[in-house]
């Protein structure tokens, strides 16, 4: 009777574990997604602002005023340069690398506690052996959380995940 409870309990941490690396994984995905977004839409931006520092479409907007040419000039550059200015010192895309390599780890933990959870299902290991893994998983996910630790996904983020996760799991469960 202990031994069953024991194995419920040790199964129940590795479903639990999957569970969570599976929340974090996305999570980091939904960050990175976020950040790469925001890098490109500022990049676009500054090429825009750049471009038309350049093209004669200022002096044919200013063609009676040429003073103001000078001045649009001026004020386009300084837009330019703040936008550049604040995707070099928010740097989000290194910071969207650092979530994509953060949600390959949790991704391969994910996919580790699946194999454990199935061939202990399949009655293909033990329960000796399912503690073993469990134990394994568990190092890779603390070690995962300290390699990560200034990489943390935001409450956004990780509500969006869990969102995401839910909606997948209903529309695979009205799919059967």
């Amino acid at each position: 009777m202990v031994e069953i409870l024991q194995e419920k309990k040790v199964y129940q941490r590795l479903v639990e574990l999957g569970k969570n690396s599976r929340v974090v994984k996305t999570a980091h995905f939904n960050s990175a997604q976020r950040k790469q977004k925001i890098y490109r839409v500022l990049g676009i931006v500054i090429i825009v602002v750049n471009v038309l520092i350049v093209s004669p479409l200022i002096n044919l907007v200013f063609s009676n005023d040429p003073d103001k040419i000078g001045i649009a000039v001026k004020f386009l550059a300084i837009i330019s340069a703040s936008l550049a200015s604040i995707q070099t010192l928010f740097n989000w895309q290194k910071e969207a690398d650092k979530h994509l390599s953060a949600g390959e780890s949790y991704t391969k933990i994910y996919h580790r506690v699946s194999t454990a959870s199935a061939k202990y299902e399949d009655e293909l290991i033990s329960t000796q052996d399912l503690i073993l893994e469990l134990e394994n998983l568990q190092n890779e996910y603390l070690e995962a959380n300290t390699n990560y630790q200034l990489c943390i996904p935001s409450d956004y983020d990780l509500n969006k995940a869990k969102e995401k996760i839910r909606v997948r799991t209903l529309s695979k469960q009205t799919l059967k």
